[in-house]
């Protein structure tokens, strides 16, 4: 193994089984098998499936690795993996330094306890002896800005508080390998600043970076390399843009198929009865082309087949756009044709109803999309379609961004160069995601 070498994994694979009483059970036997010297199979018993199955890679001194992959795709099951929390089944894997997991930030946490209390308790599981913790509390009271309410107890602290204490513990403890989960939204803008300056500080003093996230733009900003997983295999393993597009490129096709079928299924639908208006289809166009998904900035269109068995009253068209991936089960937008454009009536038959974006505002990720048409001053609801997939991609102008402005800029002084080249550590042409 290479001298610069801080995680090697080799094939590595866990299985849990969903019932609870055979997991116990299993936990024994395999308890009774390792302490006889005996080695795990790769035999799946009743109810047991791999949530990660032959997964390889290697982390070097200050470079990063990104995982991506959808949710029980195994990305959390690895992690705890690497940092000695689960024991794998099959394959093994060594870690060469100290490493701060930043799984769920004040893990271990005690709510009686004061804040002080808690950050000797949280540095004791991280491996810090209680006179170095005693050294370097100042630093970490200063960095979590809690100079008020450390001696409190943390019962009384708010969710960003303690995020901001378990944050603030973990990289006060020098280590060489930061293990990062989904935990880089704590407080407020200004914090997640220093949060990611913080981190590109100890990647250019070689701290190496192993991280999960939802967030592409994320991944793309501070990781050398991506690890795609899928199933809990690994699907890809290269550098981040081009894994990035192929997760992205699977994404799209997996919610374009899905929307298929259920474009499909809509079109032998008919108004149920009490109701005159049914959906009978939907189609995302991108930039003019048709059964495309969005892209960030660019032109986007959602056209809504309808069929009605008699002239309607008065009805509104409308669409909840539902965040799937960056602040989960948030609802980002509702549109309503009767607030934007006017209450419809729709002639008896087919009409077709097009919701046009000039720029797609949505930044890249994933999106539930529900329609609904309804009608009176309370919406009453004639028909409705849920869970429609939309992917929305990068279009290039939607980098480090909650939603896409237009812009334009001019400067009649300055004059465009090249980009100055990128330090040991930095991703050139990114700026700070906040």
């Amino acid at each position: 193994m290479a001298d610069d070498v801080v995680i090697e994994a080799r094939g590595l694979g866990k299985k849990f089984a969903r019932s609870l009483k055979r997991s116990f059970v299993y936990g024994a036997r395999d308890l009774g098998r390792a302490l006889l010297g005996r080695r795990d199979d790769d035999r799946l018993r009743p109810t047991e499936f791999w949530a990660v199955r032959d997964v390889s890679l290697t982390l070097r001194r200050g470079r990063s690795i990104g995982i991506v992959g959808h949710n029980g795709s195994g990305k959390t099951t690895l992690l705890r993996m690497v940092c000695g929390i689960l024991r794998p089944n099959l394959g093994e894997v060594a870690v060469h330094g100290r490493i701060a997991p930043m799984l769920a930030l004040g893990a271990g946490f005690k709510p009686v306890l004061s804040g002080r209390q808690n950050v000797f308790l949280n540095l004791a599981l991280l491996g810090v002896s209680e006179r170095e913790a005693r050294r370097r509390l100042p630093a970490i009271v200063d960095y979590a800005e809690l100079h008020d309410a450390i001696d409190a107890p943390l019962g009384t602290y708010s969710s960003g508080m303690q995020a901001r204490l378990g944050f603030a513990c973990a990289v006060h403890t020098e280590p060489s390998i930061l293990v990062v989960d989904e935990v880089l939204s704590v407080g407020d803008a200004r914090f997640r600043v220093k949060c990611r300056n913080t981190i590109n500080e100890l990647r250019r003093n070689g701290c190496a970076l192993l991280l999960v996230s939802h967030s592409p733009v994320l991944v793309e900003t501070l990781s050398d390399e991506c690890l795609y997983l899928q199933g809990g295999k690994a699907v890809a393993l290269g550098p981040a843009g081009e894994v990035l597009r192929r997760y992205a490129a699977d994404d799209a096709a997996q919610a374009a198929a899905g929307n298929a079928a259920k474009a499909a299924a809509l079109r032998e639908r008919a108004p149920e009865p009490g109701r005159r208006v049914a959906v009978r289809g939907l189609e995302l166009r991108s930039d003019g082309r048709s059964g495309a998904n969005w892209a960030t900035g660019a032109p986007g269109e959602l056209v809504v087949a309808l069929r009605a068995t008699a002239a309607t009253e008065p009805v509104s068209v409308n669409v909840l756009l539902v965040d799937l991936v960056h602040q989960v089960g948030e609802t980002v937008q509702l549109l309503m044709s009767s607030r934007d454009h006017g209450w419809l009536r729709l002639p008896a038959g087919d009409s077709e109803v097009t919701l046009a974006l000039p720029h797609v505002g949505l930044r890249p990720g994933a999106y539930r999309l529900k329609l609904s048409v309804s009608s009176g001053a309370l919406h009453d609801i004639l028909d409705v379609v849920d869970d429609v997939r939309v992917v929305v991609t990068d279009g290039g102008a939607g980098a480090n961004a909650a939603y896409f402005q237009p812009r334009a800029w001019r400067s009649p002084t300055a004059s465009v160069v090249a980009a100055p080249p990128a330090a040991d550590g930095d991703e050139p042409g990114q700026a700070d995601e906040g």
